[in-house]
């Protein structure tokens, strides 16, 4: 059975690094062109424009074509076993963007051919990659302490899993209620405990950022302003972090009350340096995936 790659959370320490490697030979363009007798499909359960926009790109650094279903071509498609063991068939891999948990999980695990979430349920394995690579160009990434502001999103808890995992520690601040699943927190804590790191979950908006080298920005839910309100970050907030904190948000077009609007102009907003990491970070997970060999692709061998 191919590997899919559904969450961040699965990989091993040297699994994540060989990935953040791929990306930097992605990035130097010396990622070998995959050939492959089918396309990549997308499969969009919900509207992601930009994550199908980076995964477009990023099979276009590797020569890979792609073939997009929008979300009533993917509802039409039926059940999600049957789907799958369908679909599965005719491609070479699969990008299910924007999908809920229980049919993304039946899905993949119908499918012959390898399945990567993006922005769904599960995780976003490409878009928090781009924030890892994002991090690391910061500092070594065993040395950052990444606060997640809000309700964090698949994306956030896949960053931070990854992060834990290769030593960093993880700051979640939010609202009374609104703390990760249990399960999801265990493992952050395991993974950072056998790294080195370590895990607050605080619902104090400054015990949070204290001491944090960057700052996750979760969007406030739409029904739930009000109580998020107090979350909002402005710069005086950062007063308790170390100098120069890196201000990441995976929804920077929809950017609201979560965040002041003059910390878009600080020297530490990488919301476009996510959104150009995107597409290198795609281009390495379709080649991890799709050609598992690395020294094949760098010495150019067939």
């Amino acid at each position: 059975m191919p590997r899919s790659l559904l969450s961040l959370a699965s990989l091993t320490p040297p699994e994540l690094r060989e990935l953040l490697t791929r990306v930097e030979l992605a990035e130097a363009d010396g990622l070998r062109p995959l050939r492959t007798a089918a396309p990549v499909v997308a499969l969009c359960g919900s509207d992601r424009p930009y994550a199908r926009l980076a995964l477009q790109s990023g099979a276009g650094r590797v020569g890979l074509p792609v073939s997009q279903f929008g979300t009533a071509e993917v509802e039409a498609l039926g059940e999600p076993a049957l789907a799958g063991a369908t679909v599965g068939l005719h491609t070479a891999a699969v990008a299910l963007i924007g999908w809920s948990l229980a049919p993304l999980q039946a899905f993949a695990a119908s499918s012959s051919a390898p399945c990567i979430a993006t922005d769904s349920a599960s995780g976003c394995p490409i878009g928090a990659l781009a924030d890892l690579v994002v991090l690391g160009r910061r500092g070594a990434l065993p040395q950052h302490r990444l606060a997640i502001v809000g309700d964090a999103s698949p994306r956030a808890l896949d960053l931070a899993t990854a992060l834990a995992t290769l030593g960093g520690s993880v700051n979640l601040v939010h609202p009374v209620g609104f703390a990760p699943e249990a399960e999801r927190l265990t493992l952050l804590r395991e993974r950072a405990a056998a790294a080195g790191g370590a895990v607050l979950d605080t619902t104090e908006l400054l015990e949070g950022l204290r001491d944090a080298t960057a700052v996750f920005v979760e969007a406030f839910p739409a029904e739930e302003v009000e109580r998020f309100r107090p979350f909002a970050l402005a710069r005086h907030h950062l007063r308790v972090c170390r100098p120069g904190p890196a201000l990441l948000h995976r929804a920077p077009e929809r950017r609201g009350p979560e965040l002041s609007a003059t910390l878009v102009e600080d020297s530490g907003w990488c919301a476009g340096a996510q959104r150009s990491a995107e597409s290198f970070a795609a281009a390495a997970v379709l080649s991890w995936i799709l050609q598992p060999d690395r020294a094949r692709s760098v010495l150019g061998c067939a």
